[in-house]
């Protein structure tokens, strides 16, 4: 069987180390057969490891519509967040199965049209909310869907994002600002808002949510400290964000390997000194929340909890599943569920076989997962366009009710004051 032939719009980090890899660890089942990326770096990285046509390496995705469907069967959007709509729409007008990165788009207005447009499209629109995938999240649903902890009452989630994560991603980095990206809780959260509605097993009614940005500021700068961690901070010893520290050790790999292509020890010096990661991270632009928590209620009863932050030493996700007749703990990055029966004290581990990397292995089989509905022509998908879009709602009516001290916001009438707004 020949493999899908995709054209990858974004050679970022999720473009060149999750798509472009995929399709060279599994060439039987993927190529990539044309890239747009505007960086010529990263573009002529992507077309020379893949030997794609010169015709067909472009640094506008605009030059490769309308296609003859001859160059490439899918298309993957992998670029940044406010960038998806327009090449998202191309491609399910050109009749092409997308796989699209999360968030899908940064605003309601936006996220209205998107939703007007799933209504009539048969094409299969996938977005890349890897948690479904992982067999980790997988496994705890197949527990709930089975009744194994009887009813579902309750949910709590916590997405520990990590020091160096929040400041290499939303201080340092392309979703900082709001602005230019979206606010964290969709950039980096709308995952858990889709885990929570897919385990849940229901639409969310409503719900609320507090979060501020609260120690990433100038006014937290130590004294003295310069605008970069290279022009001789005086407390580099005591700092955990020392921009050196993080990014000029041993490690080449993710997150050293976003502020560079010359990985070398000058090439990521250089990049220090000139680029965003070098900047203090109380000296930076940024304006998104470093710590969040929402409540939600959905139409089954069922009650979540979420609690979102920087301020943890590891970056992995822990869940607590209440149910009528047991309780269930589980820890992502260790692969460990435990389930605790009430009636007979018994106690039931569950342990497997998660990845370190890639979503603990939801991103291979995300992708995986895509193919086998395009080669089926299965237009539903795990994270089909219409299902993902319920998550996006729930994020911003999460960053609606922080904006307004914590406010009840109505998900019904929200989804509706979007369509409103589209139709004005």
């Amino acid at each position: 069987m020949n493999p899908i032939r995709a054209a990858l719009l974004g050679g970022g980090s999720r473009g060149r180390y999750v798509y472009a890899d995929y399709a060279k660890n599994h060439p039987q089942e993927l190529r990539i057969t044309a890239i747009a990326e505007p960086d010529t770096r990263k573009r002529s990285l992507i077309a020379e490891g893949h030997g794609i046509l010169s015709s067909l390496v472009v640094s506008d995705w605009k030059e490769l519509f309308p296609s003859s469907h001859q160059d490439f069967d899918v298309v993957i959007i992998a670029t940044q967040d406010s960038m998806h709509l327009q090449p998202l729409l191309a491609a399910i007008d050109g009749g092409y199965p997308v796989l699209c990165e999360k968030p899908v788009v940064p605003s309601l207005d936006e996220l209205s049209q998107i939703a007007e447009r799933a209504k009539h499209t048969k094409s299969l629109v996938s977005i890349s909310h890897v948690l479904r995938h992982t067999p980790f999240f997988t496994r705890i649903k197949q527990l709930i869907d089975d009744r194994t902890i009887g009813d579902l009452v309750g949910l709590e989630l916590d997405e520990n994002v990590g020091h160096i994560h929040i400041s290499h991603s939303y201080v340092r980095g392309n979703w900082s600002k709001k602005e230019t990206s979206s606010p964290m809780i969709l950039a980096k959260s709308c995952h858990d808002m889709d885990i929570l509605h897919y385990l849940a097993g229901s639409t969310c009614e409503t719900l609320s949510s507090y979060g501020d940005l609260f120690h990433f500021k100038q006014e937290n700068a130590p004294k003295n400290a310069p605008l970069r961690c290279t022009d001789g901070c005086p407390a580099f010893d005591q700092c955990p964000y020392a921009a050196q520290r993080i990014y000029l050790g041993e490690n080449t790999g993710w997150p050293v390997n976003v502020i560079t292509t010359d990985l070398s020890f000058e090439g990521r010096e250089r990049a220090l000194k000139e680029g965003p990661y070098g900047r203090c991270v109380y000296h930076c632009d940024n304006n998104v929340v470093d710590h969040q928590t929402v409540s939600a209620r959905f139409s089954n009863g069922v009650i979540a909890s979420f609690t979102m932050s920087g301020f943890t030493m590891e970056t992995h996700r822990n869940i607590r599943v209440l149910g009528s007749k047991a309780e269930l703990k589980g820890d992502m990055e260790t692969g460990e569920i435990t389930v605790d029966f009430f009636a007979t004290k018994e106690r039931v581990t569950y342990q497997l076989n998660t990845k370190k990397d890639g979503h603990g292995g939801g991103d291979e089989h995300l992708i995986a997962d895509f193919i086998s509905r395009v080669r089926s022509m299965d237009i539903r998908s795990t994270s089909d366009l219409s299902s993902s879009l319920e998550s996006h709602f729930m994020a911003l009516a999460a960053e609606e009710s922080r904006l307004s001290g914590g406010k009840e916001i109505d998900l019904a009438s929200f989804q509706e004051q979007g369509r409103i707004r589209l139709l004005s």
